[in-house]
Formats: C-alpha cells, sequence, structure tokens
C-alpha cells in the first residue's frame, strides 16, 4: 500500500469516530429528564378481628366402635352376620307396640339354663294357685264372719226377750207374796210363781251366756279373716318373688342372643359355629364381634399446645379428605378433651360429620382447618406490609415521601395483615402503639425505599 492510500485510510477512520463520539454526546432526540414518582394509596390503621385458622392433619373414627362379648358361657348356635354387613340398633315404638330389638349377630346354646328357667316359670304358677287359694279362704272367712255376727244378734234378741220374762216374773212373785200376807191366795200359788220366777232367772242366764258364746265365735271369725287376707298378701307376695326369679332367669336367658347396639357394620368377626364362648371377664380373649356405628362419623385432631386454648366448642371447620375428590365438608368441633396429652401436648379435638352414603370410612386421612374468632387487633391492608431483609415493615408517607418503618407483625387473611406495634422511632428493639392516624402507603410496597419520593392518588 502506498503512503498516499494509508493516509487517507487513517483520516476515515478518525472521522468516524469523531462522528460516532458526536452522537453519543449530543442526541438529537428531546432531553430524558428525570423519572415520575410512583403513585400509591394512603391507609390508616383500623382495629380489624382477623380470624385465625388452625390446620392440622387428622383422621376419621367411627363414631361408636363396640366390641362385644358373650354375656354366659355356652355353644354357638348359629352365626347370622359376617364382616362388612349392616346391622340394624333397636329403636322404640311410636305407636306403643313393643320395642324394636337390635339385629341377632349370633345365637347361643345354655341348656341348663333354659331347664332352669322352664322351672322358674313352673314355681310362677304353683304360687299364683296358691294365692288363688288363698283369696277364696278370704271369702269363706269373711261369710263365716257375717254367720257370727248374725248369731250375737240372736242371742242379744233372745236375751233380751229372757230378760223382759224374769222382770215379769219378778213382779208377779211380789204380787204373789203380797197378797199371801193378805191371805188373799194360798201359799201354793206363791210357790207356783216362785218356780216360774226361778225359771225366767235360769233362761236369762242361759241367753247372756249364748250372747257370750255368739262374740266370742264372732272374735274368732274375725281374727280368722284376718289371717286370711294376710296370706292372701303372703301369696301374693311368693308370686312377686317368684315372677322377678323367672324375670331374672329369662333376661339371663336373652343373652343368649348376640345383639348390634346400633345401626352400622360389622368389622370384625372372630367366631364361628359350635365355638365355645365364655363371658367376658373370665378369660381374655378377642371378642365375638366389632360393630362400628358408620352414619356419623368423627374426624379426631391434635391441636398443639400453642393454639389449644382457642379451640371451643362450635367453632366452624372445614374437612378435607385427600383420598376423596370434591370440595371441603363444613363441620362445627363438636367436643375437645379440655385437657391435654401429657406426652404430646396436644389437645383432642373432634368434629362429627354425617356420612349417610358411608363415603367417609374410619381410618381415612384427613385436613381439618378450624376456624377461631379472635379479639380485634391493629391491622393494615396486606399489601402494605412488606418483608425486607430480615424485618417485617411498612412505608408511612411525610413529605411526598416514602419513610420505612419495621412493625410487628401478626395474622394475615390475604387482605388485611396484622400489625401489633410499630417501632419507636430513633430507638431499634423499642415499640410503640398505633394511634390509627399514621398514614401508610398501599400499593406495590414492595417497590419502595426508604426516602424515595411517592405520588399519592387523589393528592
Amino acid at each position: 500500500m502506498t503512503t498516499t492510500a494509508t493516509s487517507r485510510l487513517t483520516v476515515l477512520l478518525t472521522g468516524l469516530v469523531l462522528a460516532g463520539c458526536s452522537r453519543t454526546a449530543s442526541p438529537t432526540g428531546p432531553s430524558a429528564g428525570p423519572a415520575a414518582p410512583a403513585t400509591f394509596t394512603v391507609d390508616r390503621p383500623q382495629k380489624k378481628a382477623l380470624p385465625k385458622v388452625i390446620e392440622q392433619p387428622g383422621s376419621i373414627q367411627a363414631y361408636e366402635s363396640t366390641p362385644l362379648f358373650a354375656k354366659l358361657a355356652g355353644f354357638v348356635k348359629k352365626v347370622n352376620v359376617d364382616i362388612g354387613d349392616a346391622v340394624e340398633g333397636p329403636a322404640s315404638s311410636t305407636t306403643g307396640a313393643e320395642p324394636q330389638l337390635g339385629t341377632v349377630l349370633a345365637e347361643l346354646s345354655i341348656p341348663e339354663l333354659e331347664d332352669e328357667s322352664r322351672q322358674k316359670d313352673a314355681l310362677v304358677e304353683a304360687a299364683r294357685a296358691e294365692a288363688d287359694q288363698a283369696r277364696k279362704q278370704v271369702v269363706i272367712a269373711q261369710a263365716n264372719a257375717a254367720a257370727a255376727e248374725a248369731q250375737v244378734t240372736a242371742a242379744q234378741a233372745a236375751q233380751t226377750a229372757a230378760q223382759s220374762s224374769l222382770k215379769r216374773w219378778e213382779s208377779e212373785s211380789a204380787r204373789v207374796v203380797q197378797m199371801v200376807k193378805d191371805r188373799v191366795v194360798n201359799q201354793q200359788a206363791a210357790d207356783e210363781t216362785e218356780n216360774q220366777l226361778r225359771a225366767a232367772r235360769a233362761a236369762a242366764d242361759g241367753a247372756r251366756a249364748q250372747v257370750l258364746v255368739a262374740e266370742k265365735a264372732v272374735a274368732k271369725a274375725r281374727a280368722e279373716f284376718a289371717k286370711a287376707e294376710s296370706d292372701v298378701k303372703a301369696s301374693e307376695a311368693k308370686v312377686r318373688v317368684a315372677d322377678a326369679d323367672a324375670a331374672r332367669v329369662r333376661s339371663l336367658l336373652s343373652y343368649k342372643f348376640v345383639r348390634a347396639p346400633f345401626p352400622g357394620a360389622v368389622t370384625r368377626r372372630n367366631v364361628d359355629t359350635g365355638a365355645f364362648v365364655q363371658p367376658a371377664g373370665a378369660v381374655k380373649g378377642e371378642p365375638l364381634f366389632t360393630v362400628v356405628r358408620l352414619d356419623t362419623v368423627r374426624v379426631q385432631v391434635d391441636v398443639p399446645e400453642a393454639d389449644a386454648g382457642l379451640v371451643k366448642r362450635g367453632a366452624k371447620a372445614a374437612v378435607r379428605i385427600p383420598s376423596l375428590p370434591g370440595p371441603d365438608i363444613e363441620g362445627l368441633v363438636a367436643r375437645t378433651s379440655e385437657a391435654l396429652e401429657p406426652a404430646s401436648r396436644t389437645l383432642r379435638v373432634e368434629i362429627d360429620l354425617p356420612n349417610p352414603d358411608r363415603k367417609l370410612v374410619p381410618g381415612m386421612f384427613a385436613t381439618a382447618r378450624i376456624t377461631v374468632e379472635m379479639p380485634p387487633a391493629w391491622a393494615l391492608p396486606a399489601n402494605a406490609v412488606v418483608k425486607q431483609a430480615d424485618q417485617t415493615v411498612v412505608f408511612l408517607h411525610r413529605d411526598g415521601k416514602a419513610v420505612r418503618l419495621p412493625v410487628r407483625p401478626g395474622r394475615t387473611d390475604g387482605t388485611w395483615t396484622e400489625v401489633f406495634a410499630k417501632q419507636k422511632a430513633g430507638t431499634p428493639g423499642a415499640w410503640d402503639d398505633w394511634t390509627g392516624t399514621e398514614e401508610v402507603l398501599s400499593g406495590p410496597a414492595n417497590t419502595l425505599a426508604d426516602g424515595q419520593s411517592v405520588s399519592v392518588a387523589g393528592r
């Protein structure tokens, strides 16, 4: 390359570089200028009662689960059910009929008790026959007493007649004696009158004796009547004793039927036909059957100690069953144990759920969300409270700028967030309560920095 060509290339490159520098330093477009301040809204702290949601795992349990044992020793005569079979429980009648008993799961054979029951029934019949005989004796004794009283009446009438006759002959005797003295009649007439008087006295004495005899007969008849009535009471008491004894044996004999205590299903069967079973407590062993109630189930949840004091009966709950598709099942807290388990420091909480179609199976895993009401506390819109580094902060609006303020946060429901206190100005670690007059910036607060210029909507 010649010297002249080399010089031209150098000049051209230099010109291009200068031209490029000139365009960078002096743009042909308008000047960029400072960025416009972000726009926010201003909110003041408010007292809000934000409910707390306690979410804990749990499990579904049968509302009732009962192991059934034999009451009496005997041989299994018949087994009527197997696992999975539905059973009915006892039910009272609204029409006055006999109450319906639970489904018979198994029947036992107890020959000795059946013989004893027949013997007790025979003793009842004998006692009733004895009572009937005693009642008949009362009727007889009552009739005898009435007859004796009639005899007394007759004897008293005879006594009255004898007394009247005696008085007449006494008067006649006195008159005749006077007439003898006056020599109106002779002594023979006086003697005859005296004989009549003695006869009248004897008749009166006999009548008095008959009255006494009749009265004693009445007393005896009345005593026999009272005894007959006592015999009736004694015989009726014997009937009641015999009835009670027979009823006791019949009650025992009713235990040969192993019945379902409530409507539900059989989950375990540990007995076969012909097996010899013994009463519960006589030997340690498995129950004959286990029956569970499934029309209602319990969701059992263990709530940690920190939240245990918040959960009360009647609190709203939503239960999610991961193995069953569909929405959460709404319910209420039915009961709590009212005491923590010493080992786990948790409170047992139970939620009752209806289960008419029996889709909720005991043993299923569940998650319960229990909503508890809390007292009002200071709160701000959730988008005003942000996390920066290791602090939760809000930004106050002062003179068109954002002022960073650390706060102590609480719960949030997605719309509002509790802020229990604000950091005291110039004193890290010390806290002040809110006054409700603070202007707090809401919006994309996570984009703010301390001292940043802000624009407030509507101002």
